[in-house]
C-alpha cells in the first residue's frame, strides 16, 4: 500500500461532491495533480505554497494501489511566480494524471500551525466525523 500525499484547502475539500472523484481546478491547466511522496516534503511544500493561507489546510493520503489514474514520479514542475522552490531539482514528485477516485483516499489529515506559524501535519483517519470524503 504505497501512500502519496496531496494538499487541499479545507474549503475546496468541503465544496467538492463526495460522490465524485476528486479533480482540482488546476488540473485543466496543469494536466496532473501535484502530490508528495513523504510527509517531510509535504510540510515543506505546504509552507512554500500555502504559507499565507488563512483557512485550514488538509492532506489527502492516497493509496496508489487503489488509484485508477496513472502516477508518474517526475522532477518538480515549474511554478509560475515562484523563484525559490523548497526542494532540489533532483527530487522526484508523484504526479497523478487523472482524477483521484474516492476509494484511493485512505486518510484525510489536518495540518496545524506551530508556534512560529509554519504548517505541520497531524494524523486523522477518514472515519473521523469532522471530515467528509
Amino acid at each position: 500500500m504505497p501512500i502519496i500525499f496531496h494538499l487541499i484547502p479545507e474549503s475546496e475539500h468541503r465544496a467538492h461532491p463526495t460522490d465524485q472523484p476528486y479533480l482540482p481546478a488546476t488540473f485543466a491547466a496543469e494536466g496532473f495533480i501535484h502530490c508528495t511522496g513523504d510527509t517531510e516534503t509535504l510540510e515543506k511544500v505546504a509552507n512554500a505554497f500555502y504559507g499565507d493561507l488563512a483557512e485550514p489546510l488538509l492532506c489527502y493520503s492516497v493509496d496508489t494501489d487503489r488509484l485508477t489514474a496513472p502516477v508518474r514520479w517526475e522532477p518538480p514542475a515549474p511554478v509560475i511566480g515562484v523563484e525559490n522552490t523548497p526542494h532540489p531539482a533532483e527530487t522526484l514528485f508523484p504526479h497523478i494524471y487523472g482524477a483521484i477516485n474516492r476509494a484511493a483516499i485512505v486518510g484525510i489529515s489536518p495540518l496545524h500551525r506551530d508556534e512560529s506559524g509554519r504548517w505541520q501535519l497531524k494524523t486523522r483517519n477518514t472515519d473521523d466525523t469532522d471530515f467528509h470524503r
